[in-house]
């Protein structure tokens, strides 16, 4: 019977060492959710309607949120739609009350008359 034992001991072993060096592989499984795409420059984004543009958001929240580039502050702008980086003119849109801070979404609606010159 130790035998037995024995022998069924070391095959869930191997198997174990066989199951972790698949995963250090990359053949294995992965748990979880799947990993993100890596970024790629000029990535289309689906079109939004304008309507959906605006709605009010907490002046705590706005207090914190920083541009996801350069990690600076923004400013709102006068039609409470976007949220602006006057330092790269990227524009972050703000929908239905939650601002979208996806630096692609930034790139995607920059508008170089925004930069100011730094004094």
């Amino acid at each position: 019977m130790k035998k037995i034992l024995k022998l069924v001991v070391l095959v869930m072993a191997v198997a174990a060492v066989g199951v972790l060096i698949a995963k250090l592989l990359g053949r294995g499984k992965q748990a979880g959710p799947p990993a993100m795409p890596e970024r790629t420059e000029g990535l289309d984004l689906p079109a939004f309607d304008e309507s959906e543009l605006g709605g009010q958001v907490s002046p705590d929240l706005l207090s914190i949120l920083v541009c996801p580039e350069d990690r600076g502050p923004l400013t709102l702008s006068s039609d409470g739609k976007w949220l602006v980086n006057p330092r790269n003119g990227y524009r972050y849109p703000i929908r239905k009350g939650i601002p979208v801070m996806l630096i692609d979404e930034g790139r995607r609606n920059q508008d170089l008359n925004l930069i100011q010159k730094a004094a």
